[in-house]
């Protein structure tokens, strides 16, 4: 039996009424109401917090957040905690995160330039929402991405808040 493809798509914030396949007339969510229509969707689930950390790390776990010892944004996720990513790419997925992770301290005063990951099994890691815009490139074992390239994308990301701010 073939293995199938499987595209995980977490919108934040986002109430299943918002959505034009969700019943909601007053928006227009195409590419939302195509993949809804191909694929397999879940629209009874419910999320297990309201706080962004805690609930993801409950849906990457399968486990309530207060067992996952992620009570509140700006907490690391423990190293010991077995995510999909993971599950997926020790049975031989390839797998990828673009957007918002957000199972770590990520504030600039405590990691200043890159995400501290877990075992998270992502070969490749684009993480939006950090000042520096860097992505980090992983080879699959979370080998730390290249120190001088994220300090420098860092810098000139500073230069350009500094410019804007005169």
């Amino acid at each position: 039996m073939k293995r199938p493809n499987i595209l995980w798509i977490c919108t934040d914030q986002q109430r299943a009424d918002s959505t034009g396949v969700g019943g909601n007339s007053h928006v227009r969510t195409p590419n939302i109401d195509a993949l809804f229509a191909g694929g397999a969707a879940f629209p009874n689930t419910y999320c297990q917090s309201p706080v962004c950390t805690p609930s993801r790390a409950s849906f990457l776990t399968g486990r309530y957040p207060r067992t996952t010892r992620t009570r509140q944004n700006g907490q690391d996720i423990p190293r010991d905690e077995l995510l999909i990513g993971k599950i997926f790419a020790d049975a031989g997925y390839t797998c990828g995160l673009s957007g918002k992770f957000h199972l770590s301290a990520c504030h600039p005063s405590v990691s200043p330039v890159f995400e501290p990951r877990v075992e998270d099994g992502y070969h490749a890691f684009h993480w939006s929402h950090h000042p520096s815009r860097a992505v980090s490139e992983s080879t699959g074992d979370n080998d730390e991405p290249d120190q001088r390239q994220l300090a420098v994308e860092r810098i000139q990301y500073l230069a350009i808040r500094a410019r804007q701010a005169l």
